[in-house]
């Protein structure tokens, strides 16, 4: 096994491990996708490194726009301000 193979896994088993024990969604779908993006950078012959950046960045953002699987209709509230409504009718700001 070559060196960077051997690092291309150990930063997907180090990223994999960190994003299982995050607590909040945003922090977990941005290590679900640097998890994915060093996988993919990794085995399209790129770098692993950037491929979990851009993963992780792909993730927060698709996470903070879909809620349990459905798209957040996001409203603007007239003073430059976006936000969704969950369930219980209650307004979170778009961040």
């Amino acid at each position: 096994m070559n060196i960077s193979l051997t690092r291309s896994m150990a930063l997907v088993a180090v990223c994999a491990a960190l994003s299982v024990g995050c607590a909040t969604s945003d922090v977990r779908n941005a290590g679900v996708g640097a998890v994915g993006g060093a996988v993919v950078g990794a085995v399209a012959g790129g770098s692993a490194v950037t491929g979990a950046v851009v993963g992780a960045v792909a993730g927060a953002v698709i996470g903070r726009v879909v809620a349990n699987g459905r798209e957040r209709d996001v409203y603007s509230d007239g003073n430059g301000g976006r936000y969704w409504v969950d369930e219980d009718g209650r307004r979170h700001a778009v961040r």
